[in-house]
């Protein structure tokens, strides 16, 4: 068994779409879909409509708390260092900025438009 793909549950597709797209990934299917998936190497990832899941679960997704935190691979502390410029310049809010991690990564966190936790990093090289 292997992890395939990863689903974000959202409020507003076109809001989720719009803050993804900045940070860098494209949606590759209908933007006023329920189901949309981001053009991503590797891992699937999905932004998935209240609505449709609801019609999965059978009652509404609780969003409430912290449950999951994506964290995103970066080339360097300098595109990190873009992404989060870049991101807040939009308007989202910087959960935590860029510092050296003591576990040896140079990590920010990010908020998606529905208050998820994104993690930016990349390892600091040695020397």
């Amino acid at each position: 068994m292997k992890l395939d793909m990863v689903g974000i549950i959202v409020e507003s597709m076109e809001q989720s779409i719009l803050f993804y797209e900045r940070l860098g990934f494209k949606a590759i299917r209908e933007r006023e879909a329920e189901y949309v998936e981001l053009e991503h190497e590797g891992i699937r990832i999905s932004l998935n409509t209240k609505k449709m899941i609801a019609g999965i679960y059978g009652y509404p997704p609780k969003s409430e708390g912290d449950k999951i935190e994506l964290a995103f691979l970066c080339d360097s502390p300098k595109e990190i260092d873009q992404l989060c410029e870049k991101m807040q310049q939009f308007g989202y809010e910087l959960f935590k900025e860029p510092w050296h991690a003591f576990w040896g990564q140079y990590y920010a966190i990010i908020k998606d438009v529905d208050g998820n936790l994104l993690s930016l990093f990349c390892n600091e090289q040695e020397g």
